[in-house]
């Protein structure tokens, strides 16, 4: 089994793994206290255990998903299509942290940050923008973020998706921006027509396990030019692949061409990017969905070159 895979398993263990909210027990032992049937001294034992076993029973009674929403789950964010799968489900286990802090611009419109999910890859925002009249759809009216500043951390603001109301008066999605310093405290939200800024307390400790990184290190050969394939970082939220390529290659290609397979599936594709280097050369980002726990096989394939394959996991 290849080394990838099994920190993708230890990884996804650990963002799973069962966590009782801190007041549980308490609660507990205060409705057991609250009960005046008198037992003998010597039964202390016996009524400490069965606490013990009360306690673990309901441990083992409540799914992971039910105990991560106790404390953590981002709320309002359950029927928004524009969030994928993957993200809805990191919700659902509690992997956000919920913040609901607001700001109101001068046309009206006020913008809550609900709550980030952060991880190796990437920060998210869940976000719900209001007005009070019909107007959501009015681009005069763009509150979009363009970054996050804080402590060593400028993070420019990548993609970003949302769901209108039938009414045009509410707003809800996710924004996506480079992660944060694992040292910054307090992030700052900068909008694209506003001087205003909103300000929030992160808590990097709560930020999902750290990303996998492996070299690739492989070229693939493409009409005008090649793809060179230095990296991938397979985080819970996206996987992500780093290349360089040439000017040339760019004008002639399409991004989309580009699949990640794994075990003989595809993982969808979600985006992709690229910039200019010093070098004359260019470096392109593909994003994917997180990968499968248990693959066997990945690798990447392209119609732009026939018979050409990449493996990055091979069992």
């Amino acid at each position: 089994m290849s080394s990838l895979k099994n920190k993708l398993q230890m990884e996804r263990q650990q963002l799973k793994s069962i966590q009782a909210p801190d007041q549980l027990e308490e609660r507990l032992r205060n409705e057991l206290n609250s009960q005046h049937t008198r037992r003998p001294v010597k039964n202390n034992f016996i009524w400490k255990s069965a606490v013990a076993i009360i306690l673990f029973s309901i441990l083992i009674g409540y799914n992971y998903q039910g105990l991560a929403y106790y404390g953590k789950k981002i709320i309002g964010f359950d029927e928004i299509d524009v969030i994928s799968e993957t993200l809805q489900n990191l919700n659902e286990w509690g992997n956000g942290q919920r913040l609901n802090e607001s700001i109101t611009f001068k046309n009206g419109v006020t913008f809550t940050v609900n709550g980030v999910m952060v991880d190796d890859n990437q920060l998210i925002i869940y976000y719900t923008a209001t007005s009070q009249k019909s107007n959501l759809d009015n681009p005069d009216l763009d509150i979009t973020p363009i970054k996050i500043s804080g402590f060593l951390t400028n993070s420019i603001m990548e993609s970003g998706a949302g769901e209108l109301s039938e009414d045009e008066m509410t707003m809800k999605g996710t924004f996506s921006f480079e992660p944060p310093n694992g040292f910054a405290k307090k992030l700052t939200l900068h909008f694209q027509q506003s001087s205003k800024t909103l300000t929030f307390i992160y808590d990097p400790n709560k930020a999902m396990g750290s990303s996998l990184k492996q070299n690739i290190d492989k070229s693939l050969p493409v009409t005008n030019g090649y793809l060179h394939f230095e990296t991938i970082t397979a985080s819970p939220t996206v996987t992500v692949i780093k290349g360089t390529t040439t000017k040339e290659t760019i004008d002639h290609i399409s991004f989309d061409q580009i699949e990640l397979v794994a075990d003989g599936n595809k993982v969808q594709h979600l985006g992709n990017g690229y910039s200019n280097k010093w070098s004359n050369d260019y470096e392109f980002e593909i994003r994917f969905d997180a990968l499968p726990t248990d693959v066997t096989n990945l690798e990447i394939r392209s119609d732009l070159a026939e018979g050409r394959e990449i493996e990055i996991i091979t069992d």
